[in-house]
C-alpha cells in the first residue's frame, strides 16, 4: 500500500523513503495510507475515507474482501470503471456491483448531504 499509494519504500519500522520528502517517519505518510492501515488493522471502526484519493479505492476493495468495512465517503470515489465489486450503501441499504450502479445512488445521497 505504501509503495502503491505514496510511491515510498519502507526501509524499517521507523524510516520510509519518500521520493518527495526524503527519509520520513511513518507519521508523515499520507492521510490516505494512514486510513488504509487503520482499516486493515481496526476493521470494527467506521473510517472517514474522504481523506483517501481514488488511488486508495482498490485497496479499500481488497481490505473489504478480507474484512467487513464501514466507511464514510463525502465524495464520489472511483472504484474503477471495469471493476466488479459488492458494496452496500448504508444510507438506503442498496447493494451495488459496479460504478454504473453506484454513481446514481451515491449522487442522490451526496446531493442530500449538500442540502443540509
Amino acid at each position: 500500500m505504501i509503495k502503491d499509494v505514496d510511491n515510498s519504500d519502507v526501509l524499517s519500522g521507523e524510516c520510509i523513503n519518500s521520493p518527495v520528502l526524503g527519509q520520513i517517519l511513518p507519521e508523515r505518510l499520507s492521510g490516505g495510507v494512514k486510513t488504509l492501515l487503520l482499516m486493515l488493522n481496526e476493521p470494527d471502526k467506521i473510517f472517514n475515507a474522504s481523506t483517501c484519493g481514488d488511488n486508495c479505492a482498490k485497496w479499500i476493495l481488497e481490505i473489504g474482501k478480507l474484512k467487513d468495512l464501514t466507511i464514510n465517503l463525502r465524495h464520489m470515489m472511483s472504484f474503477g470503471r471495469d471493476t466488479a465489486f459488492e458494496i452496500q450503501v448504508e444510507n438506503g441499504g442498496e447493494i451495488v456491483h459496479s460504478m454504473r450502479e453506484l454513481v446514481p445512488i451515491a449522487n442522490r445521497y451526496l446531493n442530500e448531504m449538500g442540502q443540509e
